[in-house]
């Protein structure tokens, strides 16, 4: 697969120099979709490929998309939000099919890799705008994230329209830019409500009263703390059977005290939390949980 371009997290009081865009910033799962030899492929940033699960949306690709062969980049929501996106996380073949139906995916296209055989990593972003307009049918499965022209004194109006009408933030794209995979460069900025941090929970730690006393967290390939706080009951006993459900080795050593809590150990599962301040980057000071992100 193709790793996925990255924006840095940055204020509405940034200054910005040339011809930037604007683009509201989607709560769903971040999709990389392929076109290949009649197969759809749909790639998550933790390189596993779930296109079994959305069958619904596979089919509108393959009707949608012009052309023999592609590589899109996008955003995967369903209807009711993020929670209800989790729930697509299934393997058994009826359940999937049903869940096809009930909440079925829609996938919100914001940059396009290759066409045709073309790479386009090195074609600027306006360009490779203007190739997805041509290319894409819009329906209620596919869809085209809308876009525009920014200068630094209208930031603060682009993201207070945008999280008005319910989108997490606003995403900031230098006009010119290359797609440059895996990197997160000054080039794509994003504005969040709040300031948040991205981690990857392992596991959760063990309670004498609740499902689990805190989850596990991990960032960079290193320990990151606990997050005990922001939980409802229902969050917990929700939260607990997901981790079940995800059961895997620890993939870091975690401190001796650590270790000895353990309740379970999962796969990395992405998720954000809120902090007051990172000490060196490294330990976060009061964190509070926020939710799971679109990569389960």
């Amino acid at each position: 697969m193709i790793e996925p371009m990255l924006a840095q997290l940055t204020s509405a009081d940034v200054k910005l120099t040339g011809t930037w865009i604007s683009e509201p910033k989607i709560d769903g799962q971040r999709i990389i979709a392929q076109y290949k030899d009649k197969k759809i492929t749909l790639w998550t940033r933790r390189h596993l490929q779930v296109a079994f699960k959305f069958p619904e949306l596979v089919e509108a690709l393959k009707k949608n998309i012009k052309g023999d062969e592609w590589v899109l980049d996008g955003e995967l929501t369903v209807p009711g939000g993020f929670g209800h996106l989790i729930s697509r996380n299934v393997e058994d073949e009826f359940r999937i099919k049903l869940l096809a139906r009930k909440i079925p995916a829609t996938y919100h296209i914001f940059d396009i890799i290759r066409y045709e055989g073309e790479e386009l990593i090195n074609t600027p972003l306006l360009e490779r705008k203007k190739l997805l307009m041509r290319i894409v049918y819009l329906d209620e499965r596919t869809d085209i994230v809308p876009f525009k022209e920014v200068r630094s004194s209208t930031i603060k109006e682009h993201f207070a329209e945008y999280t008005a009408r319910g989108f997490e933030g606003a995403i900031l794209k230098n006009a010119d830019s290359l797609y440059e995979p895996g990197k997160r460069t000054g080039q794509w900025l994003k504005i969040k409500k709040e300031e948040t941090v991205d981690v990857n929970i392992i596991g959760a730690t063990k309670s004498d009263s609740l499902p689990f006393g805190a989850l596990i967290m991990e960032r960079n390939g290193e320990f990151f703390g606990k997050v005990g706080t922001g939980f409802t009951d229902q969050d917990r006993r929700d939260i607990l059977k997901l981790l079940e459900e995800n059961e895997g080795p620890l993939n870091i050593k975690l401190p001796p005290e650590i270790e000895s809590e353990v309740l379970v150990s999962t796969k990395p599962l992405f998720a954000e939390i809120k902090v007051n301040e990172l000490i060196k980057d490294r330990s976060p000071r009061a964190p509070v949980w926020v939710r799971f992100r679109g990569d389960l």
